[in-house]
């Protein structure tokens, strides 16, 4: 059983230990220079973060990506796992109750995947505590590590992530993100609810009203979404309208010659 943690105590990749944060106007900063506050402008965390946790920078939470791979020979069953481990480990917290520095409540904070890894333990049962991005860079760190291509969702109010798995058979959606030359097989990873499932796409994202960001080396490239499942269960509704119809209008003219 898994035991909530009170506040989320972490140890940070690459940089320093533990952890410094520098307060400048209005905002906490890393020792990166990322914000933890502010997920958009020029050193938002949204999708800037990632970087601090893998490549050079790589640690703890991509070496538990890469036992994922040495482990299981199945990709989708490995994917199905990295999803479990996270919802088993991490649970969903709000950080303005979570998040303290300076003895002050912080509305927005968003941990790095080391800083989250590190502050759970599987031998004591202590959880860590994240929100949904905090989830999703674990989630995308681990996957990483275990080799597979991912893709941050940023959409209105949440964070989440893809995964590139065409072959899962499972999804409820299956989406193809514009100018990745990759067709159709991203799938969601949603590790906020402990129950959802590898490739649910929740219905309140299924409008595709978001951006998702896919990450080759030190650089971060933005795609519109197109669902590509919807889309093709679409055109087979019109396919079979036009057959009822059709049917509709022999009908009417066979018993219209019988007159």
């Amino acid at each position: 059983m898994a035991f909530l943690a009170p506040h989320t105590k972490a140890t940070t990749s690459g940089g320093v230990y533990p952890p410094q944060f520098t307060y400048s106007s209005g905002e906490w900063y890393d020792s990166w220079g990322i914000t933890r506050t502010d997920a958009y402008g020029d050193n938002g965390y949204l999708p800037l973060i990632i970087s601090e946790s893998i490549g050079e920078n790589r640690d703890l939470a991509f070496r538990m990506g890469e036992n994922f791979e040495n482990t299981y020979i199945d990709r989708q069953n490995m994917a199905a796992m990295i999803l479990n481990y996270v919802q088993t480990w991490v649970q969903y917290g709000y950080d303005i109750d979570n998040v303290f520095l300076n003895q002050v409540a912080q509305e927005e904070w968003a941990w790095n995947a080391d800083e989250l890894a590190h502050a759970f333990n599987e031998t004591t049962g202590i959880a860590a505590v994240g929100d949904c991005e905090d989830m999703a860079f674990l989630c995308a760190t681990l996957y990483m590590g275990a080799g597979m291509d991912i893709a941050i969702v940023d959409a209105p109010g949440h964070v989440a992530l893809l995964i590139w798995l065409p072959e899962y058979p499972n999804a409820n959606k299956y989406w193809d993100l514009s100018n990745d030359d990759k067709g159709s097989g991203w799938i969601w990873v949603e590790a906020t609810g402990p129950t959802n499932p590898l490739g649910w796409t929740p219905s309140e994202y299924t409008d595709g009203y978001w951006t998702a960001w896919t990450i080759i080396g030190d650089t971060y490239f933005e795609h519109e979404p197109v669902d590509s499942f919807t889309d093709d269960r679409e055109a087979d509704e019109v396919s079979d309208w036009d057959i009822i119809i059709t049917i509709i209008i022999i009908v009417f003219f066979l018993l219209s010659n019988r007159r």
